[in-house]
């Protein structure tokens, strides 16, 4: 028997574009009641979260160090009796594909309010500060674009699109950009592999987010997602601070080996199309210039049977 709801992969995003306040964050601010007013198509259950902040030009995310945040279910019911250091919270922030996972899952009805406070009690300014809640949305069965696997499969194979994207300015968006499924097979979306973020010799590939759509141009997400949120990278310099010092370490058992998984999957139907936006806010500054990189989506071929 069918489920009566589906399950829809969903990111919501709450930066600078949602809270101005989180633009900079002054170090010793407490920042009450940021609020996003979730969608009013479907309810939503969070089961993972993440945050990170610009990086810095040694490529670190060293001002999380300090940060202390607390969120609150639908009825401004806070999680926890008071903030808690997101460095004792989640590993690595929830970055390089791995959210911090909530568990029993919190559900908010459609068009309530996902509620939050942060405090930086770190010695500095912490700069476009942002937090991922990562779920699913609940659809009626049908409503939604949501194929799955045929009846009859022959077969399955690992598998792995490169998307290459060339030439993206230091400071451009490009727009429903198409990747299609080739024709051979299905493909079932399960993971996601980001760019090598890098800065040398004046040339700077931090700063580079995606928003996948499906093919009715519904997004998966509210907001740009950063790589390092939604797929990690293929090799990680960005280092991760530990301890009170802090000393940096970079992360064990991301990247290639890792990469940040989709759940539920995403199926795409041979011949099938999906959308994404892709976003870089690297800014002009020095010798910055176009730059080219590859993600990767990874997921299985299905063969139907017959």
């Amino acid at each position: 028997m069918k489920p009566p709801l589906q399950e829809r992969f969903q990111i919501y995003v709450v930066g600078p574009n949602q809270d101005s306040r989180l633009t900079t964050v002054a170090a010793g601010a407490v920042i009450e009641e940021v609020t996003l007013q979730l969608d009013s198509d479907a309810p939503f259950y969070l089961r993972g979260r993440a945050l990170r902040h610009a990086y810095t030009s040694a490529l670190t995310q060293g001002n999380l160090q300090g940060v202390k945040s607390r969120f609150a279910g639908p009825d401004r019911n806070y999680k926890q009796q008071d903030f808690l250091l997101e460095s004792l919270s989640m590993v690595y922030y929830g970055q390089g594909g791995n959210p911090k996972p909530i568990a029993p899952q919190v559900l908010y009805p459609a068009n309530s309010v996902l509620q939050f406070d942060v405090s930086n009690t770190g010695a500095n300014s912490i700069s476009n500060l942002t937090f991922y809640f990562i779920g699913v949305k609940l659809f009626p069965l049908g409503s939604v674009v949501g194929y799955t696997y045929p009846k009859r499969i022959d077969r399955t194979q690992t598998f792995a699109y490169p998307i290459p994207v060339t030439a993206l300015g230091v400071s451009e968006v490009r727009q429903n950009q198409i990747f299609t499924c080739k024709q051979d097979a299905d493909f079932v979306i399960r993971a996601m592999q980001g760019p090598v973020i890098s800065s040398s010799a004046g040339r700077t590939r931090a700063e580079i987010a995606i928003v996948l759509k499906d093919w009715d141009k519904k997004p998966y997400m509210n907001d740009a997602v950063h790589f390092d949120i939604l797929g990690g990278n293929g090799a990680t310099p960005a280092n991760i601070p530990v301890g009170p010092t802090p000393s940096y370490v970079q992360p064990f058992g991301t990247g290639p080996g890792q990469p940040g998984l989709f759940y539920p999957e995403i199926y795409l139907p041979k011949n099938h199309q999906i959308l994404y936006d892709v976003y870089r806010t690297d800014g002009s500054g020095g010798s910055n210039q176009a730059e080219d990189f590859t993600f990767n989506l990874i997921g299985a071929k299905v063969f139907e049977g017959a």
